[in-house]
């Protein structure tokens, strides 16, 4: 096991003990080329994770906008998010703006995702 391996699964431990659970929900669509037509289907995937507020100097009113919440989340049991996908996180509903993998030598230890509320 790597470093970066036991860092993910540190990170986990630490996401289980002190966040909690979220649930990802992605948007899809596929087009069948054969009738031509586009099926959108959803599917969730539930995971853990910690919602920060974020400080006033982070702000900046365009990637970080006032109301928006920095949200931590495991790699264990997730894909990766995607920008639109939707996190509930305590019955609350965020959009997810901006995502980015920690993945030190390409390996993912934690998403760091920017969410606003839905």
């Amino acid at each position: 096991m790597s470093f970066y391996q036991e860092s993910a699964e540190i990170v986990n431990e630490i996401l289980l003990e002190f966040g909690q659970v979220i649930t990802l929900s992605k948007n899809t669509s596929v087009y069948d080329p054969t009738t031509g037509a586009v099926t959108a289907t959803q599917t969730s995937q539930t995971g853990i994770g910690a919602v920060f507020d974020y400080g006033n100097r982070d702000i900046d009113g365009e990637l970080i906008a006032s109301g928006d919440k920095q949200l931590l989340l495991s790699v264990d049991g997730l894909d990766m998010p995607n920008i639109s996908d939707v996190v509930t996180v305590s019955g609350n509903q965020y959009t997810i703006m901006r995502v980015k993998n920690i993945a030190p030598a390409g390996t993912s230890v934690m998403y760091d995702c920017n969410i606003r509320g839905v």
